[in-house]
């Protein structure tokens, strides 16, 4: 697990996501996430966070979702993704940029609910 707090995550005022992205491997991303980043990626897509190009990130809604206790998990998951430029962080705070082509990629998100479902049972 890939242990990165926000703070190395850079800020952005424009999304950082428009135009020409490369192309990365979302299954091989998904199969080396650590669990909090995984159910951060379903929290996404559960609420449909990605069908817009940022979103609010409200850590308790998170907490209760996910079934976590404290903060620190949730905080490293999204430094996790941020370092993998599936979200990024806003200017302003708790407002994070979504890579809509991530979420978009119906395949790719089949395989996200079909791994963490198989991982929870674990």
């Amino acid at each position: 697990m890939m242990k990165m707090g926000l703070k190395c995550c850079s800020e952005f005022s424009d999304n950082p996501f428009m135009g020409d992205m490369e192309s990365f491997d979302v299954s091989k991303i998904i199969l080396n996430l650590s669990k909090s980043s995984l159910e951060l990626m379903y929290y996404i897509l559960d609420t449909k966070y990605f069908l817009e190009d940022k979103f609010v990130f409200d850590i308790n809604e998170f907490k209760k979702f996910a079934n976590k206790k404290s903060d620190t998990s949730a905080i490293q998951a999204l430094g996790e993704l941020c370092s993998l430029n599936i979200i990024a962080k806003t200017k302003i705070s708790r407002v994070y940029w979504v890579n809509r082509s991530v979420f978009l990629n119906k395949k790719e998100m089949e395989f996200l609910k079909n791994f963490l479902s198989s991982k929870n049972k674990k």
